[in-house]
């Protein structure tokens, strides 16, 4: 038999660590679990990230753990989801990192779909959908711009020679691309974390892919940070300037300045939430908009952290090239 005609060996797939970083969320976080070990492709390893809990969450876990059902980390203090994360990613075993948030589920084929993409050694991530509780789509595939903008196929939007990035309820990397850019920036305690990530991966030369069979569903529950409608939607805003400030500095310091970038923002500003208000956080859209003080407000917030966001990544900027 010549060469040409002899069948081709499957590449052998991927050891998995699944992991979910968790803090008072008990009953999600019990069916969050239930999904993964329902998974018809077993994770090598669920692990999660504990906060640490005082709703019986740990002592829950600890009892996983000695059943070995998962591995636990063991977290002193809240810092952050990127903190969190990267506790994960240090402790896990498999070649490749899956995150799943502790208020979602994953359907089946969620996890066979991830491990398919990772033949080639060159894919760094892979994704995919992301539904509400009913199954409706709500997050398809994502891309941002040099200038912070965010782009989803799923509201019809083109992501066409843009920087491919994936949702933090459903996300997975090879642990090594990840290790290679450090893993999460700690800049990032609340988003962008994700797409920071996801840019540094792209930038070391890695691919993000996209499969639509990888569905989770996902519930916006409330967290001890949205409790404070107002308090919250204020931080939200200036968090999202600051950090999407960082994020453009940080990676596209060359095809980007800061009167341009204001620009783009003050235009996005205008068109999405100024006209009629804006909801009290981008997860909560069903709920009365921010009454029009508050959104002035925010629009200041949002500015402000913008200046000191841009600032910081300059910072991050000069360390990278160092």
């Amino acid at each position: 038999m010549s060469e040409h005609n002899e069948p081709s060996v499957a590449a052998p797939m991927p050891t998995v660590t699944v992991i979910v970083c968790t803090f008072n969320r008990i009953e999600w976080l019990k069916r969050c679990l239930r999904s993964l070990e329902q998974q018809d492709v077993r994770p090598d390893e669920i692990m999660v990230v504990d906060g640490p809990s005082t709703d019986g969450t740990r002592e829950m876990l600890e009892k996983l753990e000695a059943e070995g059902r998962i591995t636990l980390v063991r977290q002193a203090r809240l810092d952050g989801i990127s903190a969190a994360r990267n506790m994960g990613l240090k402790e896990a075993r498999g070649e490749v990192v899956c995150y799943i948030d502790d208020d979602a589920v994953a359907q089946p084929g969620w996890l066979a779909s991830i491990l398919s993409m990772y033949s080639d050694p060159k894919v760094g991530g892979v994704g995919g959908p992301v539904m509400d509780m009913a199954g409706k789509l709500t997050m398809g595939k994502n891309a941002v711009a040099p200038d912070g903008r965010w782009f989803d196929e799923s509201r019809g939007e083109s992501t066409d020679g843009l920087s491919q990035v994936m949702v933090g309820c459903n996300m997975s990397f090879r642990r090594e691309a990840l290790l290679s850019i450090g893993g999460f920036d700690p800049y990032f305690r609340y988003h962008q974390d994700e797409s920071d990530a996801c840019l540094g991966v792209l930038h070391a030369g890695y691919r993000i892919l996209y499969h639509e069979g990888a569905v989770v569903w996902h519930e916006w529950c409330e967290g001890s940070y949205r409790k404070d409608r107002i308090k919250w939607y204020l931080k939200l805003r200036y968090m999202w300037g600051r950090n999407t400030a960082y994020m453009v500095r940080k990676h596209f310091s060359e095809q980007v300045g800061l009167s341009g970038y204001l620009g783009a923002q003050v235009n996005g500003f205008v068109q999405r939430r100024a006209p009629q208000g804006a909801p009290a956080t981008d997860d909560a859209k069903d709920e009365e908009p921010m009454p029009r003080f508050f959104v002035a407000m925010g629009m200041f917030s949002e500015f402000s952290g913008i200046f000191r966001g841009w600032r910081d990544g300059a910072k991050a900027r000069r360390s990278q090239e160092q």
